[in-house]
């Protein structure tokens, strides 16, 4: 049987969360040497923020309306980051344990919300016991074939004689033909599903990872809760991973580019944008397009806020999009708040809680876009129809049951007006002017139409 992704997957609205720099709940646990909160991310130190930080903040997010969260990697490892783990089968002590999970998990669940976990399956770390016994006793190790190692003494510097993540040392590549690996691994994905109930994975560098390797994963998920969702990080196209169906979704990072190019460098016309995303869509099945993880950016992308300059007005065009576009809509943490943030690590900052120091205006901007995506199917799952794509104009509408919401976009410095063909005249939202069937647009504005005979 053919597996499909959840059906709650149409109603998500996921919140990723990187833990160090959230919320510190649990100061006792600090690593040593923590950072002030609010001082500049530092690639080798921490802010402390954990897990029972995240639990103090729920109400805070269900009050903002997300009902998912995806964390990135929270097992036992030395970095921040925690891509490099160390022990898979343990919540790391500076985010709480594996209680803390469990705590967060229950909670999550009481309130209606679900919670996926950063899988990652590629490499491990330079401390993980087995990488280490495999250094340590060469040939000798029952763990040498779990790597790719050119030769003896294993040497990190001045290059790595062992495949690893990027050339990065610190991060060696497990050998995944190894059917011993991969049953290790796919009891790490089983062990979490049982120990604290998750929702899914998010596999980390998908595209590096064995497409048979991948299908294990999602039916080992599968077999342990059948409603569980299992996406890839997709820096590009990934066509194959979803005809082959080893894949739920994707971080769809091509789209979030031609986000980039038509909304923010301007390098692409509205036409081009439309086109781009016709192959985009058409090249995965129609199921895929609405589990798709659409994220504008995340824990090692510049934050949106920074790229869009100070022009709030761009980024409103790219968050209206995002939240009426088929697929799942994806907020990094502090983005509605308007944390800013370059390069890796500068978009890790630590969140701002005082809220004296929040846009104020962009957070009720993101509460009305989760309102309108969750109160209309026609966003959630609705068929998507292209229209007008030209002089920065970008309009389409979303179809399902008796519903039709009217999307219109005015990328441009100049008003500019759209022929809806009918009447609508039920202003969801916007600033536009309707008179009988022609909406006009200002300068970068935007209007959200539904049909009025179907408020009912």
């Amino acid at each position: 049987m053919e597996l499909k992704p959840p059906e709650w997957a149409n109603d998500a609205i996921i919140y990723q969360i990187f833990p160090d720099s959230f919320f510190n709940g649990e100061p006792y646990n600090d690593p040593p040497d923590t950072l002030d909160w609010g001082a500049p991310p530092e690639r080798n130190r921490f802010y402390g923020g954990d897990l029972q930080g995240i639990i103090y903040k729920l109400d805070y997010l269900q009050k903002l309306g997300v009902n998912c969260i995806y964390l990135t990697p929270i097992f036992d490892a030395p970095s921040n980051h925690k891509y490099d783990t160390r022990n898979y089968f343990k919540v790391d002590e500076t985010l709480g344990g594996d209680e803390a999970l469990i705590d967060l998990v229950e909670q999550l669940h009481a309130r209606g919300m679900r919670i996926l976990l950063d899988g990652v399956f590629n490499h491990c770390g330079v401390e993980h016991p087995f990488f280490v016994d495999a250094t340590r006793r060469g040939k000798e190790s029952r763990y040498w074939s779990w790597f790719h190692i050119d030769s003896i003494p294993v040497v990190e510097s001045p290059e790595p004689n062992y495949r690893c993540f990027a050339g990065y040392g610190k991060m060696p590549e497990f050998d995944l033909s190894n059917p011993q690996v991969r049953d290790y691994l796919l009891e790490v994905v089983r062990y979490w599903f049982e120990k604290a109930d998750i929702d899914g994975w998010r596999l980390d560098t998908v595209e590096y990872l064995h497409p048979d390797f991948v299908r294990a994963v999602r039916e080992r998920s599968k077999e342990m809760k059948p409603d569980a969702y299992v996406l890839g990080e997709l820096l590009h196209l990934g066509t194959s991973w979803f005809k082959g169906g080893y894949l739920d979704g994707g971080m769809n990072y091509s789209l979030r580019k031609y986000l980039l190019s038509f909304f923010v460098f301007n390098n692409i016309d509205a036409k081009t944008f439309a086109e781009k995303l016709y192959v985009l869509r058409r090249s995965y099945p129609d199921w895929a397009n609405y589990a798709m993880y659409n994220m504008i950016d995340s824990h090692d992308r510049p934050r949106i806020t920074t790229l869009c300059n100070g022009r709030k007005e761009i980024l409103k065009l790219i968050l209206l999009f995002l939240f009426t576009y088929p697929g799942v809509p994806a907020i990094y943490y502090g983005d509605e708040i308007g944390i800013e943030g370059g390069s890796d690590p500068d978009c890790r900052r630590s969140m701002i809680w005082d809220e004296k120091l929040w846009d104020r205006e962009l957070l009720e901007f993101y509460k009305r876009l989760i309102e309108l995506r969750q109160t209309s199917p026609a966003l959630k799952k609705g068929a998507f129809i292209p229209r007008i794509a030209e002089n920065g104009l970008f309009t389409f509408e979303r179809e399902y049951g008796n519903e039709r919401v009217v999307v219109c976009l005015n990328n441009s410095p100049v008003p500019r007006e759209y022929k809806i063909g009918k009447p609508y005249d039920v202003l969801l939202w916007g600033s536009a002017r309707i008179d009988s069937c022609t909406v006009s647009l200002d300068p970068y504005g935007f209007t959200v139409l539904r049909k009025a005979t179907e408020r009912g």
